[in-house]
């Protein structure tokens, strides 16, 4: 059996407008009173004792409880006849707590998986109580909870808070698992108490230990006129169902230095972060979406002796501060403090191994997917670097590199991003919006393809054909087809050893022999890779396999080279106005570091050289502008 204690003894006085004459646990919420939407909660998860804790207006509770038989539960209404604040009510009735007890507050919408929170607080051991932690988008006035390392809650930090400080984004959400017993030593205590201002500091102080559940799931307090309006249009869109880590979820996983904020090579103060431009609103377009959002971050510094837990701390929560300035949180901030590398002055030896949290490697996905119950097919990681690209296809997410940090030109790990855009704002409109339009315009332009057919995706430069190719490989796979993509730019060859013209630049007889051994037989290629700013061959780190009944995408600029005899050819030529192309173009020049009037020579001499050709080629191919 569980016990479930509802503190309901609030006027509503910021409601009375809504109330009409109702006390406050009975405002409508869509057709159903607050009250009864907690009850069906509690009941959902197994509770099978509740006790009401009432004041104001305390006989019209009861009567309607008494209205609804109590929903079939050992249920009590408890009138302490005045207002004692939440912690004193509950002590006013501790010889009818059970052992262990979940406390709501009355006026709190929530949609909370009670079994995972419950789960959470028998795992740490010797917790006099769990409160339900969560970042909002206004931290600056709010009440704040500092938690350690190992779950276990500091320090709180009501509102105002000092300007001289940085806090991290935890809120005390107002739903606890207690323990009877920790209560014992404030019985009797006279006036008011309150949890959180009150009983639980006193606690910390006295050594008690309160551990933390951190949640992104809906709690939110219905007090007011626009609180109330929010919840009811939160029901109403489902929002509120979805947040349940009952279901699966969706996340952005984002990289740290580089995508939300300046990569500076190793941070290691708070006063050098610095928030990307425009990063804290496209995270805050995140927060008002269906997605999680995640920081996975590889924290060296640590490992090496150049930044103190304490001092990552102070970054990680001037971060939290700046993205809630601009109404923005994050679900979950995990770092990895490893570093396999030793020799470093001052380095912290337990810290210098391999480890499995260490990106390109999974365990800080792992971990948040685990957390946060995270369906990996319907999530993403954003970062700036291959070892990002990398962790997301060992992860099973979606990739997208970002063109700020190290814009991909870190060579660090072997890998491929699935789509690239220019920053993590650009990142979360493709999240939100464009990867659906791309898909579906994918979907379009090919709506017959069998299996073993081959399509050849080419165009200018920078138009657009990797993330069309991406996009076009999801619709194939959805449709039951096994697809795979060639990207061309693997086969480039080294700057010294090129010809004259596009075709030059390229060496293409290996995916030529690839291609005549696939019909009718399974074929191996390997993959290598191409250093952008060495413009050098990389050998290559894995190899391709295909069946012969797989589809085979060939993307790249001279992609319609390999003209119409293959098999079950497509060929589709993307496009893309050129002022944006050009633009496109002349920004990638830059990440590598090129002067503003070389790359405006390159980009015409591509033109005179690059453009003729493809365009010719393109005879006859489907035409699809990005």
């Amino acid at each position: 059996m569980r016990q479930a204690v509802i503190l309901a003894g609030g006027k509503g006085t910021r409601l009375a407008e809504r109330l009409n004459g109702l006390p406050k646990p009975l405002v409508d919420i869509c057709g159903v009173p607050l009250l009864e939407r907690q009850i069906a909660l509690v009941r959902h998860h197994g509770f099978t004792r509740v006790l009401i804790l009432v004041s104001h207006a305390a006989e019209r509770i009861v009567d309607y409880c008494a209205s609804r038989d109590n929903w079939g539960l050992d249920l009590q209404c408890i009138d302490d006849g005045e207002p004692r604040g939440t912690a004193g009510a509950m002590l006013a009735v501790m010889d009818r707590l059970d052992d262990e007890f979940l406390v709501i507050y009355g006026d709190t919408m929530l949609n909370v998986d009670l079994d995972r929170f419950h789960r959470a607080h028998r795992d740490h051991t010797g917790a006099a109580g769990t409160l339900f932690l969560h970042p909002n988008d206004h931290p600056h006035d709010s009440d704040l909870v500092e938690v350690d390392e190992d779950g276990w809650i500091t320090a709180f930090h009501p509102y105002p808070h000092d300007p001289g400080r940085y806090y991290p984004n935890l809120v005390n959400a107002a739903l606890y698992w207690l323990r009877r017993e920790a209560l014992e030593p404030f019985r009797g205590r006279p006036g008011l108490l309150d949890f959180g201002k009150h009983l639980f500091p006193e606690m910390i102080a006295r050594g008690t230990r309160l551990a933390a559940y951190n949640s992104p799931e809906y709690i939110k307090d219905a007090g007011t006129p626009k609180r109330l309006d929010k919840v009811c249009a939160d029901l109403a869109s489902g929002r509120i169902e979805r947040s349940s880590l009952e279901y699966p979820q969706k996340a952005v996983f984002l990289d740290r230095d580089g995508t939300l904020n300046r990569e500076l090579g190793h941070l290691r103060r708070a006063e050098d972060f610095e928030l990307l431009p425009g990063a804290a609103l496209a995270v805050r377009r995140l927060n008002h979406s269906d997605f999680r959002t995640v920081v996975v971050t590889n924290q060296p510094v640590l490992a090496r002796g150049d930044c103190s837990p304490a001092e990552l701390a102070r970054i990680h929560a001037k971060m939290e501060t700046q993205l809630g300035a601009e109404g923005a949180f994050l679900d979950r901030v995990l770092h990895c403090p490893h570093h396999p590398d030793r020799g470093f002055p001052g380095e912290v030896p337990e810290l210098k191994r391999e480890c499995d949290c260490r990106k390109p490697r999974t365990g800080m996905v792992d971990r948040a997917c685990a957390e946060l119950n995270i369906r990996r097919d319907a999530s993403w990681l954003v970062g700036d670097t291959l070892v990002d690209v990398a962790t997301a296809h060992n992860a099973g997410l979606r990739s997208v590199l970002v063109e700020t940090g190290y814009a991909g030109l870190d060579y660090r790990a072997a890998g491929w991003p699935d789509y690239v855009v220019p920053d993590l704002a650009a990142a979360v409109e493709l999240i939100l919006a464009g990867h659906d339009r791309l898909v579906a315009e994918a979907d379009r332009a090919l709506p017959v393809v069998r299996p073993g057919d081959r399509i050849l995706i080419g165009g200018l430069s920078r138009s657009g054909k990797s993330n069309f190719s991406s996009a076009l490989a999801e619709t194939l796979r959805a449709r039951g087809l096994t697809a795979h993509i060639l990207r061309l730019d693997r086969w480039l060859r080294d700057e010294a050893d090129r010809s004259p013209g596009v075709l030059g630049r390229y060496d293409l007889d290996p995916v030529r022999e690839f291609l005549r051994q696939l019909d009718g037989a399974r074929a191996r290629i390997p993959l290598p890779g191409y250093h952008k700013l060495r413009r050098q061959r990389l050998p290559a780190a894995s190899e391709l396999a295909c069946e012969a009944g797989d589809v085979v995408i060939v993307e790249g600029t001279v992609a319609l080279e390999f003209g119409p005899e293959l098999p079950g050819c497509h060929r589709i030529l993307v496009t893309l106005p050129e002022a944006e192309r050009r633009e496109r173009v002349l920004r990638e020049y830059a990440l590598r570091g090129m002067a503003a009037g070389e790359a405006e020579r390159i980009y015409e001499a591509r033109q005179a050289d690059e453009a003729p050709l493809i365009l010719a080629g393109a005879t006859g191919a489907i035409r699809i502008g990005t």
